[in-house]
This record gives C-alpha cells, sequence and structure tokens, in this order.
C-alpha cells in the first residue's frame, strides 16, 4: 500500500482523500486549523506538518491554491532524496517545468486538472508528465485519480485547452440550467417546477447518452428529439439564428485565452 501525502485540504484535496482511502495509506497537511480538524476527525487521518509528510510519502499530491504553491515547493526541495518521491500537483496553471525547476534534483512530476463532479467520485481528470517521470508514474496518478473519476492522458500543451473545456465546464452546464430555469418561469412555471424539469431533463438526457446501447453521439440523440416543423426545431432554429454554437466556441477560446495568461511555467 502506497503511502499519499495530500497537502492541501480543500475541496478537492478532500476529494482526493475521500476517493483514496480505502487503497492507499494518507497523511494530510492543511495550514487552516478549522478545516484541519474537520478533515482528522472525519477521514481518521494523521495530520502532519508538510516536511514530515514528504518525508513520510512515497506519493506527492500538492492541492494548494496556485498562489500558495511557492511556499509548499520551498519547503518540500528542503526534504532529502525528494528525487525517489513521485510529485503529482493539482494546481492549476503551475507547469510541471515551473515544479522541476523550483524543485530540481530531477524530481519526477505529473500534473494533473480535476474538475468540480470529482467531490463525489464523476469527476474528469486530465493527466499530464514531466521530464523526469515515466509511463509508470503515470499510470500511479491515473489510479490515483480513478478513485474519483476518469482520467485521460494528455500533452502537457493541450491542458490550457483541457481546463477551458472540462475545468471549466461545470459552470457552463450550470449556466445553461440556470437560463433554461429562468426561461421556464418566464413562461408562467413555478420556480420549483422549473428546476425539478430542468434538473430531471439534464440528468436523463446525460443518463441516456452514456447508456444507450447503440453508443449514439449527442448529435443523433438531437436529431431524435427534433421533428421536423415542431417545437424542438423551432426552438433550435432560434439558436442557430443567434450563432448559438459560434458562441461555445468563442467562450471556450477565451478560457483558453485566459489559462495561458494564468499559466506559471
Amino acid at each position: 500500500m502506497y503511502k499519499i501525502g495530500i497537502i492541501g485540504g480543500g475541496n478537492m484535496g478532500e476529494a482526493i482523500i475521500s476517493g483514496c482511502l480505502k487503497r492507499f495509506f494518507v497523511y494530510v497537511s492543511e495550514k487552516d486549523a478549522t478545516r484541519r480538524n474537520y478533515l482528522l476527525k472525519k477521514y481518521r487521518l494523521e495530520g502532519v506538518d508538510v516536511k514530515t509528510l514528504a518525508q513520510a510519502s512515497e506519493i506527492i499530491i500538492i492541492a494548494v491554491k496556485p498562489q500558495d504553491i511557492d511556499e509548499v515547493l520551498t519547503v518540500l526541495r528542503s526534504v532529502v532524496k525528494l528525487k525517489d518521491k513521485l510529485i503529482i500537483s493539482v494546481a492549476a496553471g503551475v507547469t510541471t517545468r515551473y515544479l522541476e525547476r523550483k524543485l530540481g534534483n530531477n524530481c519526477k512530476v505529473v500534473r494533473t486538472m480535476p474538475n468540480m463532479p470529482a467531490l463525489i467520485g464523476k469527476g474528469i481528470t486530465a493527466v499530464c508528465k514531466g521530464r523526469h517521470a515515466g509511463k509508470k508514474d503515470v499510470d500511479l496518478a491515473c489510479k490515483i485519480f480513478d478513485n474519483v473519476g476518469k482520467t485521460v492522458v494528455v500533452a502537457e500543451e493541450l491542458m490550457n485547452s483541457v481546463t477551458a473545456v472540462s475545468g471549466s465546464g461545470p459552470a457552463y452546464v450550470y449556466l445553461f440550467m440556470e437560463c433554461l430555469i429562468k426561461a421556464a418561469q418566464s413562461l408562467g412555471l413555478k420556480e420549483a417546477l422549473a428546476e425539478e424539469l430542468v434538473k430531471n431533463t439534464f440528468s436523463g438526457s446525460l443518463e441516456l447518452l452514456l447508456k444507450n446501447n447503440d453508443n449514439l453521439s449527442p448529435g443523433i440523440l438531437r436529431a431524435r428529439v427534433t421533428s421536423k416543423g415542431g417545437t424542438t426545431q423551432a426552438a433550435l432554429e432560434v439558436f442557430a439564428r443567434r450563432k448559438f454554437e459560434r458562441i461555445i466556441a468563442d467562450a471556450l477560446k477565451a478560457a483558453q485565452k485566459r489559462a495561458k495568461t494564468l499559466s506559471r511555467g
């Protein structure tokens, strides 16, 4: 059983803790006393400082905010034989080159980009490796994050695109749901009924997409809902006239551009 040290006990850190406890021995380091006590009590963990965690762990997961990462990296660099450990970063926008430069010693680094549904074990995590990490290290990172959803391995130059699609993606879904609920209310539906209709339409549509026996694409399923001259076609024609597809493409490009601007490498 690998010993994993998780630095940072925020929402994502807790998701990883919850997913990994049954398969790994977990240490946690969290600066905020209230949050730390909550995690230690709920998951029956051993709370330690960053240096102790790093010395005791074979795998170190950095789950702090990007603005707090330099402090953590400075402490980690002081640990003896850090090059023998696997460092996995969850920090958005922090490249493997940046981590390697700060940590030194030809450190094995794997960078990840999970998304919010990891909190309920339904996330999707993109994984990429640094210069000194090997296939075994990537496989191990995937094994860890498979406990909070699914994983995909990508080249690091695609991480900003992944951030724009799946990292930020839940917000787009929630925005569309918000808009549908408000629009439903404008048609005379009460808020509670509008929410129930929208939530169940989303969950049912996704379930159908994921579980249809013929592995039908979203486009095919959309076409099957759309009858010529019917209500759905009337709505979709408005989306087309307002260039909905272009709006989505432009939004993702803006998110990708911002991700590049915020990247540290």
